[in-house]
């Protein structure tokens, strides 16, 4: 079978919030269904991507998953889950999936000398597939750019998470998600991860360019968002890429004429600073 894999950071991808009843000080808003209006062009973007398992960053809650599951991909995705991780914000991570979920593990309480180590959570995931090994997956949103040192932090974190559980010449494992920097930034803060053996990058396997790779608006021709595969996933991997058309100003930021979706133009609302990264593989 071939299975398309994709990581999306869709940017707050909340439920409205309802104001609280006259005369109820104090009140928290209540939280209602998801609005359509505010989510249908991430939804475009997903529906381009149309992967089997589709991991999204920067979630409210499981019921805001659920309602965008159900609201404005029809269902499409049987298996949900979200668990809430360390952000104070509810930027939490999720997964839409095909194919029926298996163990999982939080990585929100781990510390190192300097205290906690993930901002949101490494939230460890496997992936059943039908009549063969499993897929371990290692969804990652790294904290925001500035402190090279915390992101080298998380970055040999998830390496040693790798490490304690896992064979990348034989487990089918792949670490994604936004790790919030660029391989080609000095002082190389992904460096223990990105250069860690046995772990490859899929656009890099696709696009031999480096600025074929980007992933975000910020600065031009940055990536930002990873798929990274193990030597044996590798080894099943067919083509990768970035689907981009949901980002502002895409003209301006693409190199290759991109354009966005219609409607989604300059000045228009867009589905996401990012783009969803994915990737094929025969399992």
């Amino acid at each position: 079978m071939t299975l398309r894999l994709s990581t999306y950071n869709c940017e707050n991808l909340f439920s409205r919030a309802s104001q609280p009843s006259a005369g109820a000080p104090g009140s928290r808003p209540r939280r209602r269904r998801l609005d359509p209006r505010r989510s249908q062009a991430k939804a475009r973007v997903l529906r381009a991507v149309d992967a089997d398992v589709q991991c999204l960053l920067a979630v409210e809650d499981h019921s805001a998953l659920e309602a965008f599951n159900g609201l404005l991909l029809h269902g499409r995705f049987p298996y949900h889950l979200l668990l809430e991780g360390n952000d104070r914000r509810a930027m939490h991570l999720g997964v839409l999936s095909k194919l029926p979920l298996g163990r999982l593990r939080s990585h929100c309480f781990d510390c190192d000398d300097d205290g906690p180590v993930f901002g949101r959570d490494c939230l460890e995931l496997e992936l059943e597939l039908p009549g063969g090994p499993s897929l371990h997956l290692l969804l990652n949103h790294f904290d925001s750019p500035g402190d090279d040192e915390r992101l080298r932090r998380q970055a040999r974190a998830v390496g040693r998470i790798l490490g304690a559980h896992y064979d990348l010449s034989r487990d089918l494992v792949a670490v994604l998600g936004d790790l919030n920097d660029s391989p080609q930034r000095a002082p190389q803060s992904l460096a223990p991860l990105l250069r860690l053996p046995g772990l490859n990058d899929v656009l890099a396997l696709q696009f031999p360019i480096p600025d074929d790779r980007w992933t975000g608006h910020r600065r031009r021709n940055e990536q930002l968002d990873y798929i990274l595969v193990s030597d044996a996933l590798k080894g099943r991997f067919l083509r990768a890429g970035a689907e981009r058309r949901g980002m502002p100003d895409l003209a301006y930021h693409s190199i290759a004429q991109e354009r966005p979706f219609a409607g989604l133009g300059a000045g228009a609302r867009e589905a996401s600073g990012r783009a969803a990264v994915w990737a094929d593989f025969d399992l």
